[in-house]
């Protein structure tokens, strides 16, 4: 199939647009586009004659009476394009303050055309010239999102991004009104068993970025959301385990050896903590379906891994001298170690999530 922008839709959600940006920004788009849908997200008469100029251009406009949100602006827009607009390509968002240009929008368009079944990801490259605050909240939120889904993004900000026609019912569902709406978009990737494929795109900053909506604290706290469940789910799980061990080390296994006690306390202990763990992990933490088969298995093997391993660790500590409280420290070390490991490994091996199916 050949490539053509004319089959692609152009999604803009607009609140209290600048005449002499937003117009001059459409009419060039309408060169190459001719499917441009605009939201007026509830900007009042004021802002009237920008949106009747746009429709006289040949763009759909859809109006909120008052005003609603980015994210309620980028569902309203979904929602028309996937009833109305059913034979596009796919749809490309981008703001209207001029931070995207027409070249980075027709180089995102050819990315969804090359990768149809991706989302795409108009990433910026955050060099020397960009304001503090910008490079330190991607840096910080680029870290935190890859340590909570594993998924590389550069540019987690970026509102210039090309989706598949087939992600439309998902995006249309998900919640967030306001900005946060497109950092739940990233978050959700790992859940759809969507990738992102990203290309980089100029860096433009109006007025030192002073008009940005991002914070990183709170970006960071919605990205780390994933993170803070499983450490809750690790404390319950770590508090069990604790408590049937001293169980078991006071009472059950007092008058058998050193050796013994502790190994066998280590491991009944981390067996009923495990299944807890397991289904809170499950449902609380990794989604709770659309996992690739076998994720039980997978999740007891590593259990298993970890048993022997602890048991190992637990057994010559044995030989250590300082009684029991040198031996509470060690396993107190090893738990911590494993936090991190454990993370990693069930986000990445014991809970897969499956592929998206490919589009025919």
């Amino acid at each position: 199939m050949e490539f053509k922008t004319d089959n692609y839709v152009i999604l803009i959600p607009a609140y209290k647009p600048v005449f002499d940006e937003m117009v001059p920004f459409i009419k060039e788009l309408r060169e190459s586009y001719d499917k441009i849908v605009c939201v007026d997200d509830g900007g009042g008469e004021e802002f009237k004659n920008v949106f009747d100029e746009c429709e006289a251009l040949g763009c759909v406009v859809l109006k909120h009476e008052v005003n609603r949100g980015k994210g309620a602006a980028l569902r309203t827009g979904l929602s028309y394009i996937k009833d109305e607009l059913k034979d596009a390509g796919g749809v490309i968002t981008a703001d209207c303050d001029g931070q995207h240009s027409v070249p980075d929008i027709k180089k995102v368009t050819e990315a969804l055309f090359e990768h149809p079944d991706d989302m795409i990801i108009g990433g910026r490259r955050f060099d020397k010239d960009v304001p503090f605050r910008s490079q330190f909240g991607n840096t910080f939120t680029r870290i935190l999102f890859k340590l909570a889904t594993g998924i590389s993004v550069y540019d987690t900000q970026t509102g210039l991004r090309g989706f598949p026609m087939s992600l439309l019912p998902e995006m249309i569902e998900l919640p967030g009104d306001r900005y946060e709406y497109e950092m739940n978009m990233l978050l959700k990737l790992r859940d759809w068993g969507v990738a992102p494929y990203e290309v980089t795109i100029a860096t433009i900053y109006l007025n030192e970025n002073k008009g940005s909506h991002f914070n990183a604290f709170r970006d960071g706290l919605r990205i780390a959301g994933r993170i803070l469940k499983y450490t809750a789910g690790s404390i319950l799980s770590f508090l069990l385990d604790w408590v049937v061990f001293i169980l078991l080390m006071t009472l059950a296994f007092s008058g058998v050896g050193e050796n013994i006690k502790y190994a066998f306390s280590f491991g009944i202990a981390r067996v009923i903590s495990s299944a807890f763990n397991y289904i809170y992990n499950r449902k609380a933490v990794f989604g709770g379906k659309n996992y690739e088969r076998g994720a039980t298995l997978r999740y007891f093997i590593l259990v298993t891994v970890v048993l022997v391993l602890g048991m190992l660790v637990q057994r010559l500590t044995a030989y250590i001298p300082g009684g029991d409280t040198v031996h509470s420290v060690i396993k107190l070390i090893y738990d911590g170690v494993m936090f991190v490991v454990n993370y990693i490994l069930q986000r990445d091996f014991v809970f897969k999530i499956k592929k998206r199916k490919k589009k025919l």
